[in-house]
């Protein structure tokens, strides 16, 4: 049997509150499982789907057949998973403009991320998007 080599798993998460999370737990499902698999595993949020960078947005969903949403994504966090927030949509569209201080905190882990870095870490890997 080859021997298995970890990859990076990166997952786009563009989807917010509109499907009352149903892709957001897709995404961190797919990251968990990666991790779980020993891969690498980056969760990268951008557009609507980069409200779920911030504290609290995930208290209180849940998708029927998997745990609570802010549990899932404590333990992605926990196994060592990456959770990057696109660096423009931290500073316009979920913060609500340009210069303006966003009143809910980012979690402590993500990671202000541009394109340049997703796209270096998909080249060594493989992507999915949600």
């Amino acid at each position: 049997m080859a021997e298995s080599k970890s990859r990076n798993v990166v997952v786009t998460l563009k989807v917010g509150k509109s499907d009352n999370g149903k892709n957001a737990a897709l995404a961190f499902s797919c990251g968990l499982s990666a991790l779980a698999m020993g891969h690498r595993s980056v969760v990268f949020l951008t557009g609507d789907g980069a409200v779920w960078g911030y504290k609290g947005s995930a208290d209180g969903i849940a998708v029927q057949g998997f745990p609570p949403l802010a549990d899932m994504i404590e333990d992605y966090i926990a196994s060592e998973g990456r959770v990057l927030l696109c660096s423009v949509c931290h500073r316009t569209c979920s913060t609500g403009g340009p210069g303006q201080r966003s009143a809910t905190e980012k979690l402590e882990s993500a990671e202000i991320a541009g394109f340049a870095t997703i796209l270096e870490l998909a080249a060594d890997g493989i992507t999915m998007s949600f």
